[in-house]
Formats: C-alpha cells, structure tokens, sequence
C-alpha cells in the first residue's frame, strides 16, 4: 500500500507540473511581448552588437619569458616596468608563459625567438591574446612602441621592415608580432559571445520577474494558492517554459555567430549549451526571486535590470575590459553571475577547452543556481500574506 501511495503522489506530481507548465505556456504564446523579447530581440541585438567599439586600456599584464643567454629580455622587462602602460612580470620557461596566457593571467608575452634567423640577426616575438581584437590592437602598437623607445634609448639604427614589423633592435634582432585566438582581429569575435550572455539574461531575468507578479496583480494567486500544488513544483512550472525560450534564444546566437558572423567555436558545442543551460538558471532564479518578493510587475522589471542587465552590460567584461578597472570595481564584477559566463563564452570559443578556467565558471554558476533558484522557491508562499 505505501509502494501505491507513493506512485499515485508522484504521478499527482507530475500532473500538476505538466498542466503549470501548459497553463505558462499558453500564457506566454498569447503575450506578444514575450515572444518580441525572446526571439525578435535577439536578433537585433545580434546585429547591433556585431560592431567594434575601442577603448584603452593600462596596466597591460605582459609576460617577459626570461632568457640566461641573452641580456635582450632582461632590458626589455626593464623598459616595459617603467611604463605606464604594462605590468611585465618573468617567466622562466615558454611553458609557463603559455599557460599563463590560455588562463588569462597574461595578455600578452615577450620572447627572445631560439630558432636561427636566415639573416644570423636574433628575434624579439611579440605574442597577443586576440580574445577582444581591440584590446589587442592597442596592446600590439603600445608593445611595438615600447621596443622602439627602448632600441632608441640604447642609441641603435633604426630599421623597420614592410608591412608594420617591429623595427631591428641593435642591428641583430628584430621584433615580431603574433595575434593568438583572433589573428583577424575581428571586433565581432569578442562581442557576439558576450551579446549572447546579454540575451540570456534578458530572456532570463525579464521575462520571469513578470510571472508572479503577475498572478498577484491579477488576482489569480489565489486560485494556485488554493490548489494542491506545492512549492517546487510552482518554481518548476514557472520557469520550464522560460528555459525553453531562453534555449531557442541561445540557438539563434549560435546560429548567427557561426553562419552569420562566421566566429569560430574552437572549444565544445555541448560546453557551451551545457554552460548556457547553467546560466538561463541561474537568471531564472533571478527573475523568480525577484517576482516572488515585490509582486508588482512595473517594480519587478525596474529591479530585474539594475540587478542583472545593467552589470551585465557594464561589469562583465562584455564591453569593458575588467583588467583595466579599478581593483574595487575589478572585485565587485566577479559577484555578478555574468561575468563568469562571459569568461566561459568566450574562452569556448575563441581559446577553447581551458580547463581550468571552463571547470571553474561552471562549477560558480552552479553555486549561483542552486542559491537563488533555492531562494526563489523559499520565497514562494502557499498564502495569501
């Protein structure tokens, strides 16, 4: 008898979550609005923010891989410190130098090249992170320029070489630039991904932050309250249908950013959904929380986009280069949710399968689910107070 009592609970269960989530549904096939916001607004976004916005930037972490044989790296480190413009540190092996610029804690490397040059000249190689392509362009002319002060201050000969080669440095070596991850240096590169965590929180958040506070204005919370359905299965039926929504807004992305855009995926397709399907939680925590605190749909959206839109365009790193910020505002980004899934959306596809940095933003977007989808369905009441 138990066996049955417990079948026929969780058949009752799923019954009402399967009639919540057609209730939602239909609710939002009927609200123009919704459907403007998560399929017509993704495509504008997409073909506004597919434009290259340029901004300067300090403080260049350079990595200066440090060469026993050759005095060449040690002056250079020397020139780059006493810039405003970098913040060189040493690293004793090109391994160490790579690893450090996959995991973004470099954007940039200086290396004397051990290859013999047909001209028996020695070679300075200048490598930069392309993840944001103008970022990258003002980090190649600012090290470019460095070298030439540099070669000035040791009283060499100028010579530069066609096509914006580094000039020669004290007639035996000469410095050349590489652009790792966006040689094109294509400004779309960078934004598309980071369009795509806008969208998503859009979708997200937004849309969500109306369900609840809708019910109330309504007067229809009181007939679910009334109901025997149970908290979870509200939070289930309430956002189910959003994530849906949110999935087909992330397909348009991808569509848009491999077949329109032509941005390469060099990391995992499953990553990147399975990261995309962590974050639209993560939003739809939001949006519920919100919705289920103020139950006022005008309050609600107001709270929605200064919580999670605004510092999603201005403290994710989509558009702003963190680096470049002050420590104090360095720290705070890194409390928002979006600026995790900015980083993974754009190591998947531009540097592709890091693992540390993907291990990581999954594992703190997943905290960042579970805490407010937990707080959403707590705050959800089977009252009327």
């Amino acid at each position: 008898m138990n066996a049955r009592k417990i079948t026929d609970t969780h058949n009752a269960g799923r019954t009402r979550i399967r009639a919540l989530i057609r209730k939602e549904t239909r609710q939002m096939l009927r609200d123009k609005s919704t459907l403007t916001l998560g399929i017509i607004l993704p495509i504008l976004l997409l073909l506004l923010f597919g434009f290259g916005l340029s901004l300067d930037v300090r403080q260049v972490p350079v990595t200066v891989v440090r060469d026993s044989s050759s005095p060449v790296t040690r002056d250079l480190y020397t020139s780059l410190k006493r810039s405003l413009y970098f913040n060189p540190v040493m690293a004793n092996s090109w391994k160490e130098a790579e690893h450090m610029l996959r995991t973004g804690v470099t954007d940039a490397i200086v290396r004397r090249e051990m290859k013999e040059s047909p001209d028996g000249r020695e070679h300075i190689q200048i490598i930069v992170n392309g993840r944001d392509s103008n970022t990258a362009r003002i980090m190649q002319r600012y090290l470019e320029g460095a070298v030439s002060h540099w070669v000035l201050l040791r009283q060499s000969n100028l010579s530069f070489l066609s096509g914006g080669i580094a000039p020669e440095i004290a007639g035996r070596a000469i410095a050349e630039t590489r652009i790792w991850y966006n040689s094109e240096q294509e400004s779309r590169y960078f934004l598309i991904p980071g369009v795509t965590v806008l969208i998503m929180t859009l979708i997200g958040t937004l849309l969500t932050a109306l369900v609840v506070a809708r019910e109330w204005e309504r007067g229809t919370y009181e007939a679910l309250v009334a109901t025997p359905v149970r908290k979870l299965e509200i939070v289930m039926g309430k956002t189910i249908p959003y994530f849906a929504l949110g999935m087909v807004g992330l397909s348009l992305c991808l569509a848009a950013a491999t077949w329109v855009f032509g941005i390469p995926m060099r990391g995992s397709l499953l990553l990147i959904v399975a990261g995309s399907a962590i974050y639209m939680l993560v939003a739809l925590g939001i949006g519920l929380l919100v919705s289920a605190a103020v139950k006022n749909q005008f309050l609600a959206s107001q709270i929605v986009l200064i919580l999670s839109f605004m510092p999603t365009l201005m403290l994710s790193g989509f558009i702003f280069d963190l680096k470049s910020a002050p420590a104090i505002a360095h720290y705070f980004a890194h409390a928002f949710p979006a600026t995790w899934y900015v980083d993974l959306m754009q190591t998947l596809f531009l540097v592709g399968n890091a693992p540390e940095v993907v291990t990581r933003d999954l594992l703190i977007m997943s905290c960042f689910a579970v805490v407010l989808l937990g707080l959403a369905g707590a705050k959800i009441k089977k009252s009327l107070e």
